[in-house]
């Protein structure tokens, strides 16, 4: 599984494909906002985003 780390996380790439533009873009720019209030709130939202498109594919 692919994954990248950042200053203050690792973030792996998403179960669910509709998340891949979302995951390269945090990719992209964790250099230069990683560990940042913003990027955390960004990479929560992308966590919470896969967890339930997991969850509403699995059933």
């Amino acid at each position: 599984m692919p994954y990248f780390d950042s200053k203050s996380r690792t973030v792996f790439s998403p179960q669910v494909d509709k998340l891949e533009p979302f995951y390269k873009i945090l990719e992209q720019y964790h250099q230069a906002i990683g560990g940042s209030n913003l990027f955390d709130d960004l990479v929560e939202t992308y966590e919470y985003l896969d967890f339930v498109l997991r969850e509403k594919e699995e059933k």
